[in-house]
């Protein structure tokens, strides 16, 4: 009997994700902090009218869906989009209809939210974008370096009310002097 408590504590000592359980209690309490709750007016369905910039400078518009939950016990949240897009920057010639996932959360020791995306479009979640909220509203930042030199994309949650928010995506190739907005949606919560 000895034999096999010995071999049970051992087990549970070596195993990663066990031992991982009890090294993040204390993340996992910080799910209750206020800025971990930022994003918690998006939970829910919402219909989106959107904005796609074209090649020319003219604009797409189309419609997409998007629908949004807790997960982890409100640690992180789940988005799961769907809609017709067109980006002429990632190559695309037609429009295509993308189904889209997001996983969001706050990391409380770096003191910023990140955010990953995945699409039936690229199958790659990437290094994803982090950021904050500040004064009612959320801007989320990546850097890539290319032949071109260093571009800055930026994601911003504005203008967010009970049933309405606006979402952009923009990119600078001037460390963010200027921006070039290329995805615009308008949020309206289903059935309001």
């Amino acid at each position: 009997m000895k034999k096999i408590f010995t071999v049970f504590c051992f087990f549970i000592l070596m195993n990663p994700f066990l031992s991982a359980q009890d090294d993040n209690a204390e993340d996992t309490l910080a799910c209750n902090s206020a800025e971990s709750r930022q994003f918690d007016f998006w939970i829910g369905d919402w219909d989106i009218q959107q904005k796609i910039l074209n090649k020319d400078g003219t604009w797409l518009e189309t419609e997409a869906h998007n629908s949004v939950s807790p997960i982890l016990n409100g640690c992180a949240l789940e988005e799961h989009w769907e809609g017709d897009v067109k980006f002429f920057w990632s190559g695309m010639q037609h429009i295509k209809h993308m189904k889209g996932f997001s996983i969001r959360y706050y990391n409380p020791k770096k003191k910023e939210w990140s955010i990953h995306w995945l699409d039936n479009n690229s199958l790659n979640m990437g290094a994803g974008v982090t950021g904050n909220f500040k004064d009612g509203k959320g801007e989320f930042f990546s850097e890539t370096n290319n032949i071109k030199g260093k571009s800055i994309s930026r994601i911003t949650f504005s203008k967010i009310t009970k049933i309405s928010v606006h979402w952009d995506l923009a990119f600078s190739n001037d460390d963010g002097k200027t921006w070039t907005i290329l995805w615009i949606m308008e949020m309206k919560r289903h059935d309001e």
